[in-house]
């Protein structure tokens, strides 16, 4: 049995095919969109390193009836902006558990003890204590913060001759 194609109609199919098969691969497709805002934070927190210079106190005469004075300078670097507060301990042979009293601390030496006091003031009237509440607070800024230890030692104390000296812990609370 033959069998009979219709030319025009076959023309036809493969026509419709190829124009099927093409109208899918051109066709083209978008994609929705949406929009939004991501927060991006962070929190700075102070960090502080810290160095204590020594105090050299002048030389003591027990009979001048003057005191003998010194300064020591502390560098602290801290985070510009962050608060913090340094202590100064009550050294190593304290003459009161406080350094609130007057005299509050003590050298040592072979000739005996010397009597003295640390200060946050120049005017040596502001105690430079072990507390908070008594040490001296500061706000950082960029670069090196220098803090002044001032320093006397009582006059007209009896002590033999000798050297004297004693060890303050120096605190950085931030």
């Amino acid at each position: 049995m033959k069998t009979k194609f219709n030319q025009s109609k076959l023309k036809l199919a493969i026509v419709s095919a190829m124009l099927v098969g093409t109208a899918g691969l051109s066709a083209t497709s978008y994609a929705a969109t949406a929009a939004d805002n991501m927060a991006v934070s962070t929190e700075v927190t102070i960090s502080c390193t810290m160095t204590a210079g020594e105090l050299q106190f002048a030389t003591y005469d027990p009979s001048s009836g003057t005191p003998a004075l010194g300064t020591a300078t502390i560098t602290s670097n801290c985070t510009a902006g962050g608060a913090a507060v340094i202590t100064l301990g009550q050294g190593s042979l304290p003459t009161f558990t406080s350094t609130d009293a007057v005299p509050g601390r003590r050298l040592t030496g072979a000739g005996g003890n010397l009597n003295y006091d640390l200060y946050s003031d120049s005017a040596r009237t502001i105690i430079f204590g072990n507390t908070v509440a008594t040490g001296k607070a500061f706000t950082a800024t960029s670069g090196d913060n220098l803090t002044t230890v001032f320093g006397r030692i009582i006059e007209e104390q009896e002590v033999g001759a000798g050297a004297f000296a004693d060890s303050v812990a120096v605190t950085l609370t931030y």
